[in-house]
């Protein structure tokens, strides 16, 4: 057995961890089952069939200037005119076919509200963009205005893509950071705790060899558990929620309203997992930068719990609505936006298109986060191959 093998097979034999991966995605499965509703699911099944019909009638100057004039309060009558036939023919098939739970009065209520909220958000936009383009010639106002300006157009919020989107903004990545502090904080401390430190420094192949086969097998483990449970929520999410018939621009989803984002959902879901595993292999180095200097496993997961813990409370504690500039980064955001909780997130930093702005320049807040997240691996290594390499350890 290959000693990379070996520290691999160190961290996921340990049956406790497994116990609480259960036990915590049991508990997760059965949230998430509480925030899904069936009858939800039904009517948007019901509407995906006329998604493009919604999304034109929004788009057509004689609805939209209707609307617009009767200050977006129509009732379903009052619109229903100007609507394709296809839609009163997709709606009035669900009444024929008697379908259970379905009431076709709800449905054209949706249909209406849906092209309301769209016509609202556009008229909004394009507000925004004439405010920008009257707005002094700053770094901020530049970037914005490119940002607005080249979006794709909205489109109705009928895909399912803000639940899918929104696991992963806080309970998800702590579920996985669990159970990676789990099966890491263990991983230089139980050396120390067994007395065996001490013996594979003097070893040929105790110092390099073992350290790096440790930081890898760890990296690995937190890869794995990352996609893991990143594969398990999109099932749990498929069931309660369905899965999304379409992509969609992500300023399309309430989550992300009037934010200068030119992302589609579906890219930012990639970039979510993509973000949840390098976050999960970046703080597994932190927790064993922590664990090489700790005797004691309940320790080294204590103090690596806080260190994680404390990103989660800046970035959700410190996050600003939109009309207090939700998509601006400030030096009191910054450490919470910044955090690998936020890189294994990227829904706050990424999918709200944070910026950093000064008097000189702009600059998306997620290229500071990878920065430092870079900076934080890097000297988590330098770290742990110090302390580990040291004869005496500290308790």
């Amino acid at each position: 057995m290959t000693i990379f093998r070996m520290e691999f097979h160190k961290i996921v034999s340990k049956k406790y961890v497994w116990i609480f991966a259960i036990v915590i995605a049991t508990f997760y499965a059965l949230l998430l089952s509480g925030s899904s509703s069936s009858f939800g699911r039904l009517y948007h099944k019901a509407l995906q069939p006329i998604f493009d019909e919604v999304n034109a009638a929004a788009y057509d100057p004689t609805i939209s200037s209707y609307i617009i004039e009767k200050q977006y309060n129509v009732t379903v009558e009052e619109i229903k005119p100007f609507l394709s036939p296809e839609i009163e023919k997709t709606i009035e098939s669900y009444g024929r076919q008697n379908y259970p739970g379905i009431d076709t009065e709800k449905l054209w209520e949706k249909v209406r509200d849906y092209i309301v909220n769209l016509v609202i958000r556009i008229d909004e936009r394009k507000a925004t963009i004439a405010k920008l383009e009257a707005s002094p010639d700053t770094p901020l106002n530049r970037y914005l205005l490119n940002k607005y300006t080249n979006m794709p157009k909205i489109q109705a919020n009928m895909t399912q893509w803000d639940s899918w989107i929104d696991t992963n903004k806080s309970l998800l990545p702590i579920v996985i950071a669990f159970v990676i502090l789990l099966g890491t904080s263990g991983v230089f401390s139980d050396e120390y705790s067994s007395k065996m430190h001490g013996i594979l420094l003097t070893c040929k192949k105790g110092r390099k060899e073992v350290f790096w086969a440790k930081l890898e097998a760890s990296a690995l483990f937190s890869a794995i558990c990352a996609l893991i449970f990143q594969l398990f929520n999109a099932v749990i999410a498929a069931l309660y929620y369905g899965v999304p018939f379409t992509n969609t621009p992500l300023n399309s989803l309430t989550l992300f309203y009037q934010m200068p984002t030119t992302l589609s959902a579906m890219e930012l879901y990639i970039f979510e997992i993509l973000g949840s595993v390098v976050g999960a292999v970046v703080l597994s180095f932190v927790t064993m930068c922590i664990s090489s200097i700790c005797h004691s496993n309940f320790l080294s997961f204590f103090i690596s719990g806080i260190y994680f813990a404390i990103g989660f409370v800046l970035s959700n504690a410190l996050e600003a609505n939109f009309e207090q500039g939700g998509y601006l980064s400030t030096l009191l955001t910054l450490p919470g936006d910044v955090s690998t909780f936020s890189l294994m997130s990227l829904v706050n930093v990424f999918g709200n298109g944070k910026v950093f702005a000064t008097a000189n320049f702009a600059i998306p807040t997620v290229l500071l986060t990878i920065v430092v997240q870079a900076v934080i691996f890097v000297i988590a290594i330098a770290l742990t191959y110090y302390f580990y390499n040291r004869r005496e350890v500290i308790a």
